[in-house]
């Protein structure tokens, strides 16, 4: 369930994380876009006064030209001749020229603005797109990276558990043959049993005192069974007698065996 808890939460902080990173690519990607828009919105107005000045300037130019141009036909008596009708003529056209070569210049500063803009707008669409594919593979990566030390983590622990089980049988196997041993060198429960009652040992039997003070046991275990199971016992086919029944019954373990038969020195 803890596991779960912390998968599900590391999900969490990778969702967190994603979100971040698209929030920050998005406003870096805005903050470009935007930037880049108004200078050419500022760059497109002032094209339009630069060109509406420029043709104010053409008409007016045109005006003044034709009134110097009337001036003079007048000063030389000609102000009524074809020639008057012609410079008027001239005057327009050259007026009409000037003023469609700025429209014209107008027209493609206008449409190099459009052009900078949509590429404005496909650099931000492209780049959120190419940041959202980042942020996504990364994500994935971060997933299928904790996924795959999950796995590991799964597989030290069947290795650990299967140890255990082994040690397991191991020491069970080692509880049986000893339980075993002892069991068929005690000459039998029962006689022996007789024997710590009355205090005799058999002929083959070894004599042994009782321990002056379970503190000397350096397993606390081993002398709380002491005190309730050794603490009368006379001789050493009595002790592995008692012995092997602790260690069938499980209350006491092989170590605490090998520390008991040690205090009495066996």
């Amino acid at each position: 369930m803890e596991r779960r808890d912390l998968r599900a939460s590391y999900e969490e902080d990778l969702n967190r994380l994603k979100t971040a990173q698209r929030d920050a690519a998005i406003a870096g990607l805005e903050n470009t876009r935007n930037q880049a828009l108004s200078d050419l919105e500022a760059e497109r107005a002032s094209n339009a006064s630069l060109y509406n000045q420029q043709r104010s300037t053409a008409n007016a130019q045109n005006r003044l030209s034709a009134k110097n141009f009337q001036e003079y036909l007048a000063q030389t008596g000609r102000a009524n001749s074809g020639l008057s009708a012609q410079a008027r003529m001239q005057n327009a056209n050259n007026l009409n020229t000037n003023i469609n070569a700025l429209n014209v210049g107008e027209a493609a500063a206008l449409a190099d603005i459009g052009r900078r803009t949509t590429n404005a707008q496909n650099a931000y669409n492209t780049g959120l797109a190419s940041a959202n594919a980042q942020i996504e593979a990364d994500y994935i990566q971060n997933l299928l990276n904790e996924r795959q030390k999950e796995w590991e983590r799964q597989m030290q622990e069947r290795q650990l558990q299967e140890q255990i089980r082994q040690f397991n049988e191991n020491m069970e196997l080692q509880r049986q043959q000893l339980y075993s041993r002892f069991s068929s060198g005690s000459g039998g429960g029962g006689s022996t049993g007789g024997s710590g009652g009355s205090g005799r040992t058999n002929s083959n039997d070894v004599q042994i005192s009782s321990v002056s003070s379970p503190a000397k046991f350096s397993s606390g275990n081993a002398a709380r069974w002491y005190v309730n199971n050794a603490s009368g016992l006379t001789s050493k086919n009595q002790l592995d007698n008692a012995i092997a029944q602790g260690l069938s019954s499980g209350s006491i373990t092989k170590d605490d065996a090998n520390r008991i038969y040690a205090v009495y020195g066996l």
